[in-house]
This record gives C-alpha cells, structure tokens and sequence, in this order.
C-alpha cells in the first residue's frame, strides 16, 4: 500500500474516531441536561408537596370546619328572637347533623368560636345558651 494512501486511510480512521468522540460528548451533555431537569422537577414536586403539607391543607380543614357549621346553621336552625337553645344541646345538634350528613364535627371550642361569628342574624351566647334561635324537629 502507498504511503499516502494508508496516511489517507489513517485520516479518515481519525475523522470518523473524532466524529464519533462528538457524539459521545453530545450524548453526554445532554443526559447531564436531562439530570440536572429531573432533580429540579423533583426538588419543584418537593417544594409543592410541602406547601400543600403546610399551607393549603390547613385552609382546606378551616373551610371543611366552617362550611359544616355554616351548613348546620342554614339548614337545621329557626330564627327566633324569643328562643334559645343551650350550649350542649346546640352543638350535640350540630354533631347529629354532622353524622347525617357524612360532615366533620369540630370539637365544641371550635364550634362556639365559629358559630359565634354567623350572620343573618348573629348569634348571642348569654349564660350559656345561645340565643336567637330555635332548632328545627326532624
């Protein structure tokens, strides 16, 4: 074989040795690329699942709480401005009602902190009853 041809042949073995080093390093770059997205997607599904850890489930039980207590307050209650009902037997209704309806009851505290906060009209707790309001006989 003439020299020049095995040097030729010997170039064309180094372009295709290069050509294919390139495309090593272009693999390389981007599975590097697709690493580097996958750990932020995962630390971005890490920072939303902690959010909705601390943030967004308590807002989610606080509007549970409040729509059960608001749903027992127009649905089971009569006003009344003569009536009153005591503390104990407003919130066992509430807890009946919660059963029935497959609601939540909030504990007692809870309960009289909200319901004390209702509109059309506002409940008034005097003397341990609260008045305002009769319950409807089911």
């Amino acid at each position: 074989m003439d020299p020049t041809e095995q040097n030729t042949n010997k170039e064309k073995i180094i372009k295709n040795l290069e050509m294919e080093l390139n495309d090593l390093r272009q693999g390389r770059a981007t599975l590097k690329d697709y690493y580097c997205q996958l750990e932020q997607v995962t630390k971005n599904q890490e920072a939303a699942e902690s959010i909705e850890e601390e943030i967004v489930r308590p807002q989610v039980d606080d509007e549970k709480e409040f729509d059960a207590i608001w749903q027992f307050h127009e649905e089971m209650l009569i006003v009344d401005p003569a009536a009153s009902v005591p503390l104990a037997e407003m919130y066992d209704a509430f807890v009946q009602f919660c059963k029935k309806t497959s609601l939540h009851p909030v504990d007692i505290s809870a309960f009289n902190f909200i319901f004390a906060r209702m509109e059309d009209p506002q409940p008034l707790l005097d003397k341990g009853t609260w008045q305002g309001y009769r319950i409807k006989k089911i």
